[in-house]
């Protein structure tokens, strides 16, 4: 028992240091680029329209992995940070199902 909470504990310690040390590398990017043009996936808007109301929506349905997939997050990082929301997307898949009537 104590052996899997070490090994627990060990692996989101290493993905904690993966992800603080690309944030690291990506802060260092991003101080180059603004005196340069952003890209045009800065500046993307989003598509979120509140106003109509048809039906049944599937925007709730892998909504962390498709904000990960569309963020302007290093792409090397991306891997890690699903490895992540895959498995929360999963576990709420129920409620974000019921949640696109409501929508």
């Amino acid at each position: 028992m104590n052996l899997t909470i070490q090994r627990s504990a060990s692996f989101i310690l290493s993905i904690l240091l993966l992800l603080s040390m690309g944030s690291g590398s990506a802060l260092a990017i991003g101080a180059e680029n603004s005196a340069q043009e952003l890209p045009h996936h800065v500046l993307a808007a989003d598509s979120l329209n509140l106003e109509s109301n048809q039906g049944y929506s599937s925007e709730y349905i892998f909504g962390m992995t498709k904000g990960v997939m569309n963020s302007t997050l290093e792409p090397a990082l991306k891997p890690v940070v699903l490895v992540l929301t895959v498995p929360l997307d999963i576990a709420f898949l129920p409620f974000a199902a019921i949640g696109g009537f409501f929508r």
